[in-house]
Order: structure tokens, then sequence, then C-alpha cells
């Protein structure tokens, strides 16, 4: 039986925000990271849409705001350099400009983004929701005795020949929104920043886990909620050539053989493992599997094959 009957899955800012061409944002649109897409997907797809909630802590969807809104003014303020860059040194040889239609000052830009954020919300296909930070006395005491002491989330930076003991504060505010609003059930954080890693570790916080991938969230909700679906086996053996190579290689096949037309037959639950039975096509000739696979451990414990007759389709 599952430990959890609820999980709340939180965004961190760096694994939310979407870019492109390096460090460029999308400035017309409120675009968030295909990651994000893809981990609602795989919620849905494992029939976990009633069990596992997706949230973006209030500082998360503050800062993915400001973002844009500091990104808008600097990429404006360059742009007009450029211009004027261009007019000098061309002078009537050329004509260069450039109109901002809708936001012609920043705090238009502002509104612009507050209105595009709402947006995003409200897209049919987007079932995420922002959770407060706790607001409360106690809560905002301990933030301070953890930056003055420098208690993890918070650390000791430098910058500017200064040293700094509360660097980190963000990060506080999302540990704390996820303390207070997970409770007792599972918490997971999407995050690629590892100063979280130590903090998910301890005794204390045993119900909080920390990925970086859709896969490590897939283990997890697969492992805390015991589902396991044919989508996700699929998707394992068509994505995970090293596995697919063992399989082949404990069949005594070349592992360089061609595998297509891939069909999962069936996958059962066995303590903590699963067994998978399914058919493929390997170098145009038909064979049926039977493999037992550990998930948590993407560990392959067993493959045995044979033939297809062509009577037995």
């Amino acid at each position: 039986m599952a430990e959890y009957e609820k999980a709340f899955l939180y965004f961190d800012t760096n694994a939310l925000e979407r870019r492109h061409s390096g460090k460029s944002l999308f400035l017309s649109q409120f675009t968030v990271s295909l990651l994000y897409y893809e981990i609602e997907d795989l919620i849905r797809a494992m029939g976990l849409t009633e069990k596992v909630e997706i949230c973006i802590p209030e500082i998360v969807w503050l800062e993915l705001q400001e973002h844009l809104i500091n990104h808008y003014r600097s990429e404006k303020t360059s742009m007009e350099t450029k211009i004027a860059s261009f007019k000098k040194s061309f002078g009537d040889l050329a004509e260069v400009s450039c109109e901002f239609k809708d936001c012609i000052s920043e705090s238009e830009y502002a509104d612009y983004v507050a209105n595009i954020a709402h947006g995003f919300l409200e897209n049919p296909r987007v079932s995420a929701r922002i959770i407060p930070c706790p607001k409360d006395e106690d809560t905002l005491k301990c933030i301070m005795h953890q930056a003055i002491r420098s208690t993890k989330p918070f650390r000791v930076a430098k910058a500017n020949g200064k040293e700094y003991t509360d660097a980190g504060f963000k990060d506080a505010l999302i540990f704390i929104t996820m303390l207070k609003h997970t409770g007792k059930h599972l918490g997971i954080l999407v995050s690629n920043d590892g100063d979280f890693y130590e903090l998910f570790n301890v005794t204390n916080n045993r119900n909080l886990r920390i990925c970086n991938t859709a896969k490590d969230v897939q283990i997890v909700l697969s492992r805390e909620f015991n589902v396991i679906t044919t989508n996700m086996i699929d998707g394992i053996l068509k994505t995970d050539d090293y596995l697919m190579q063992r399989i082949l290689s404990e069949c005594y096949i070349d592992e360089k053989a061609n595998v297509s037309n891939l069909q999962i037959l069936s996958c059962v639950p066995v303590e903590d493992n699963v067994r998978i039975c399914f058919n493929a096509l390997i170098n145009g000739a038909k064979q049926a599997f039977d493999i037992t696979y550990n998930i948590n451990a993407s560990e392959l414990l067993e493959a045995s094959c044979e033939p297809v007759e062509e009577e037995e389709e």
C-alpha cells in the first residue's frame, strides 16, 4: 500500500523558465520549459491527476515575471543603443527605426507581463496553481534566524570584496513554502539547484524529494504510488538504448541488432519489480520477450525470448 495519499510537485525557477538563443527570454509571450509539459503529460499518463498537484511557489512566480521585465529593459536599451550607433555610422545612407507597439514604457510592459502570466494560468492545458509564501510571524522569525546563522538553504557568498552570510533568501522561501504547504504528504521539487540536496536528505524531511528530469519524477511517483503503466514501460524500452542492449545480450542476440515494431503485451508488478512481456521484430524476425525489471534501480534482473511462429499471430 502506498505511504502517501497525495503529492505536491513544485517547480523552481531554473526548471520552469524557458530561454532561447542562450540567455534570451521570449518577451511577447509567457512561456515555460518543455519539462513542465512533459511532467504534466506524465502525471496524466500515470492516472495520478487526482493525487498529484502541480505547484508554483509564489516567489518563483514573481521571479519569472521580474526576469521578463528586467530583460525587456535590457533588450530595449540595447536596441536603442544599436540604432543610434547605426544612424551615426550610416548617416543619410540608411534609415534605421524600431516601433514598440503595445508597450512603450517599462510600466506598460509590467502590466503586459501580468496579463500574459494570468493568461498562462487560465490555459486549459495548464493545471498548475500558485502557492503563496507563508508570511506569519513565526515563519519570518525562522527565516531571519537561518539567515544570520547561514543555516541551509542560506549560505556564505562573496561579492565585490565583501562576504555575505545570508545568500539564498529565495531558496529559503521556496523551501519554507514547500514545508508549510506539503505537510505530511509527499513533496517533490523539480530543480537544477544542487543547494537543495542537503536539505532534502535530512531525516526530518523524509517526505520531500528533489528531481531534475521527468524520468526522476516518474521513478518517484511510480515508487510512492505503486503505479506502473504500459505507456511508462513502452517509453522506457523505446528510449533506453542501454537497457535494450542488455535485454538482447541476455537473450544471446547481437546487441547491435535492429529492433522495431515493439509492442507491450503485459506489465505486472512483482514485489519491487515489474514483469514485462512484449513482442518486437529483431532484424525482421518476430520475437516474444519476457523480462523482469526494477524501475527504481533501472536494473534488468532477468530476460528470455523465443521466436513467434506465423500461426501464432
